[in-house]
């Protein structure tokens, strides 16, 4: 009679009890905005200039479905991606748009198992990105 609580106790921890994620990426397309601005210093000793490049702003469109029906601000969801750029550093997304044809006064409805794209930018890096995940809760 003791062990019939330890016999209950693996079906409590089967594959469909364990949380899965809420947001799978299914695809993406890396976008880089090269910056319009270059910085040069001229160094008059040697009358030579100097060019300073800065990375590109790293964006991308985001194909990605939900586990979940969720209805969503979208400007409260800044930072609901993150990248993981070739050099193995990550960062949040800190800009996402979504078309005007699937937002309604702000508000988008993220549907179970239907996929949604996002525009997003990231940072600038001079790495490429290898990949996103997102995080919708």
């Amino acid at each position: 009679m003791k062990l019939m609580p330890l016999l209950l106790l693996p079906s409590l921890f089967s594959p469909f009890v364990i949380a899965q994620p809420t947001c799978t990426v299914t695809s993406f397309q890396a976008i880089n905005i090269e910056p319009t601005i270059e910085a040069a210093k001229y160094d008059e000793e040697s009358q030579t200039a100097e060019i300073h490049h800065q990375p590109p702003m790293r964006c991308a469109s985001i194909t990605f479905q939900t586990a979940h029906t969720l209805n969503k601000v979208v400007n409260a969801m800044h930072d609901e991606f993150e990248v993981t750029y070739a050099d193995m550093t990550t960062t949040q997304s800190h800009l996402i748009k979504f078309s005007d044809d699937a937002t309604d006064s702000g508000y988008i409805q993220l549907r179970r198992h239907k996929p949604q794209t996002a525009y997003a930018c990231f940072s600038t890096s001079s790495t490429p990105i290898t990949s996103i995940t997102c995080k919708f809760e």
